[in-house]
């Protein structure tokens, strides 16, 4: 019996590991080649072998490159997009929580409609709902507006629906019941007990929220026409096109090849693994939060 239990554990950790095996191999392979390219010259990345490491010099002249092309365009990029994505996280926090915190602990008409609801806005893809979107917009005349964007990302049901399943599950009832008994409304209840606990879901709406805003490209680009307005994905993704730099054909007087446009992804990407290395306490945390009863 023993050994059958053996075998069935290897078996289980074989799996797990190939699992991890196959994530690391297609996700942090291209991962790493993406850092390593982005210090190598354009005659490098085509004549060298894959892994191969640039100089820092070479990687110095590559940024500046990407970032003095059109007088710095990148930096005001990178700028809206801090605005758009502090904006949208702000914004999601503010809705998201107490909204998941009134259906989890309040009982009233209509409750489980909004559930449903809501449930159905987090699977429905952006780009049914962006045509309504964009008219709402227009009409409120915030279309080509940081208030704009940051409104339309700012609503997240996904969010939503963690809080809800965290107060749901991990809210002590008889703290609760006590301080209602001491005269506790239910603003205060939110506030002085409710919040104080919930850390770990708001880490966790939070770094979502922040992921969604930071490479949001399709909301923006419907959302947006100015230049000045675009975030990073928007920006570069035209810059990148319009150089022809995918397509190794450099054009007129864009100094934007290959190495520039790696550089360009490297600036999308590292943002966001610089907030999860930092928050990974708290996103683990959140994502085990409610899935025990207590």
């Amino acid at each position: 019996m023993s050994k059958k239990r053996k075998g069935s554990f290897s078996v289980s950790r074989f799996a797990v590991y190939s699992m991890l095996g196959f994530g690391l191999i297609f996700y942090g392979v291209p991962l790493l080649w993406l850092f390593v390219a982005g210090t190598r010259s354009q005659v490098s990345l085509f004549s060298d072998p894959v892994f191969t490491i640039g100089t820092w010099a070479q990687a110095k002249e590559t940024w500046h490159d990407l970032t003095s092309y059109n007088d710095f365009q990148i930096l005001n990029w990178a700028k809206n997009s801090v605005i758009y994505s502090l904006g949208g996280v702000s914004l999601s926090l503010a809705t998201a929580i107490p909204a998941g915190y009134a259906l989890a602990v309040t009982e009233f008409p209509g409750r489980k409609s909004i559930l449903v609801l809501t449930l159905i806005a987090m699977i429905t893809p952006s780009q049914a709902i962006v045509l309504p979107i964009f008219l709402e917009l227009l009409a409120l005349g915030l279309n080509n507006t940081y208030l704009g964007l940051i409104l339309a990302t700012g609503f997240f049901p996904f969010g939503i629906y963690l809080s809800y399943v965290f107060f749901s599950s991990s809210l002590p009832k008889g703290v609760m019941d006590s301080a209602r008994v001491d005269g506790c409304n239910r603003f205060q209840l939110f506030i002085h007990i409710a919040l104080p606990l919930a850390k770990p879901v708001i880490a966790l709406v939070a770094f979502f929220s922040f992921l969604a805003n930071w490479s949001n490209y399709f909301l923006a680009f419907v959302l947006l026409s100015s230049e000045k307005l675009f975030n990073l994905p928007l920006g570069l993704t035209a810059l990148i096109n319009s150089s022809g730099a995918l397509e190794n054909q450099a054009a007129n007087d864009i100094p934007i090849r290959m190495p520039e446009a790696i550089q360009a992804a490297i600036v999308v990407v590292a943002p966001v693994l610089v907030v999860f290395l930092m928050a990974q306490r708290y996103v683990r945390t959140g994502m085990l939060a409610g899935a025990e009863k207590g």
